[in-house]
């Protein structure tokens, strides 16, 4: 891998002394990627996540997010704002109830005027698809719309990588599919780095690369359709293939198919077609 937007080498961590919940995790992501980083709870993956913007103090290891050193206390400002974080539930990271107010807060806190803090809201709302939504009450949304303006109070401030903890998993499949598509039309408008934490092996399939973890570790890393179709990998970290690798292989076990699997629908749909 060439330019890193993130860089992490031996990055440990041990939220009670004598057990490591990282342990020794090396990570590169390139400028625009998306990643998904994948593993059962307690795997450490949230951990490493929590470490890209400064939401834990690095204890050991290396981390660089946009150029900037975690380890630096003077670097933890901009290090915020170059990485954004959208968490498992919205309403834990709304700081109004007025949509624009609490898109407009990440600006406004960085030190961006009231009328551009405002014009950078608007923007981020269109981008995530709810355009005129700045006088709506957060609390009157959908789980979707609520997940969607959490991502345009994440966009306002501009940053390089946006990282999802877990943020399809209170959501209705409607509201999962309306968020996964405000994800990928803010990485291709704006070009921004993606990490995605999740259970979810179907939205890892739509990823550039695969990163799984099990106690603590990078087990293993690379295309989804390399990651996700190794049976006894995942299987190892408490996960199953994608159901089009299921489907997939039941029907070579049937005799009714053969050749690689695939991990999406439609590469499964194609697949069959042929």
């Amino acid at each position: 891998m060439g330019e890193k937007i993130v860089e992490a080498r031996g990055v440990c961590h041990a939220y009670v002394p004598g057990r490591q919940d990282l342990r020794g995790v090396s990570l590169d992501v390139a400028p625009g990627e998306l990643v998904a980083i994948v593993g059962e709870n307690g795997s450490g993956k949230t951990t490493l996540a929590r470490h890209l913007n400064a939401l834990i103090t690095l204890q050991a290891g290396a981390l660089s997010v946009a150029g900037l050193d975690a380890a630096d206390p003077e670097a933890l400002w901009g290090l915020r704002r170059a990485c954004g974080m959208v968490f498992q539930n919205p309403e834990n990271q709304f700081v109004s109830s007025v949509v624009g107010e609490d898109v407009a807060f990440g600006p406004l806190n960085f030190g961006m005027s009231e009328k551009d803090a405002r014009a950078a809201a608007a923007a981020a709302l269109g981008a995530v698809g709810l355009p005129g939504f700045e006088r709506r009450d957060v609390h009157a949304l959908s789980g979707g719309q609520q997940q969607r303006v959490a991502l345009a109070g994440v966009l306002a401030s501009g940053p390089e990588v946006i990282v999802l903890d877990e943020a399809t998993s209170m959501i209705d499949p409607q509201g999962r599919d309306e968020l996964v598509r405000a994800v990928l039309r803010a990485r291709a408008e704006r070009g921004a780095t993606v990490i995605w934490i999740t259970h979810d092996m179907e939205l890892a399939a739509r990823a550039d690369r695969v990163v799984v973890m099990r106690a603590g570790e990078v087990a293993a890393a690379g295309a989804p359709e390399d990651v996700l179709v190794d049976e006894a990998l995942l299987a190892s970290a408490g996960l199953e293939p994608p159901m089009p690798a299921r489907v997939w292989a039941e029907l070579v076990r049937l005799g009714a198919a053969s050749g690689p699997a695939s991990v999406t629908v439609e590469g499964l749909v194609s697949a069959l077609c042929a």
